[in-house]
């Protein structure tokens, strides 16, 4: 498959942010679930790296906004502080993945989700100490609310975003990354 044109990555973050109101709306049936797998954050994680920084930001931004304005979730007073952190994710997840090339997907895969994860809980983590919290956050708020009480949310988004972005990739959805690697392994498979 040829790059991805800008209506295909379009239609992909529309989805996505569809994604970000849908994958809530069925998690918060189960207690504390929300908390617990960040539903927001597969969606747009997997936006950045399939689509790119640009595109995985539009995503983080207007994911939280849309399903705000149509669920209420997230309330109001938290929305601009998920806005801000889901952001991030897009756009340093499509950063990462667009500017390192290990030559292996996989790597490039989690070292992009890693270091989004980490860089838009520390940002993020300090806006909300500065600006939202108004001095009163402390560390270990900060580490139980980023990685304590959304560790569940944090490994399943380890093992699928990986999955589902190989997946598209050998269905001819994606651009194949490392063409030689590629056509290594359909000439094993064959």
């Amino acid at each position: 498959m040829k790059k991805l044109t800008v209506l295909n990555k379009s239609i992909l973050t529309a989805l996505c942010i569809a994604l970000c109101v849908v994958l809530p709306m069925t998690l918060h049936a189960i207690p504390k679930g929300g908390v617990l797998f960040s539903p927001m954050h597969l969606p747009v994680l997997l936006c950045g790296l399939v689509c790119g920084a640009p595109f995985g930001l539009v995503c983080g931004i207007l994911g939280p906004l849309v399903s705000s304005l149509l669920t209420g979730m997230p309330v109001f007073g938290y929305m601009p502080v998920m806005m801000i952190e889901l952001g991030l994710y897009g756009l340093i997840s499509g950063l990462v993945l667009q500017f390192l090339r290990s030559g292996k997907l996989i790597i490039d895969l989690y070292a992009a989700l890693i270091i989004a994860m980490l860089g838009g809980r520390v940002i993020t983590g300090i806006l909300r100490a500065l600006i939202f919290a108004g001095g009163s956050y402390s560390w270990s708020a900060w580490a139980a609310g980023y990685f304590v009480s959304c560790l569940p949310g944090i490994i399943i988004q380890l093992i699928l975003i990986p999955i589902i972005y190989v997946a598209l990739e050998r269905a001819h959805l994606l651009p194949v990354r490392y063409a030689a690697v590629s056509a290594a392994a359909e000439t094993e498979a064959a």
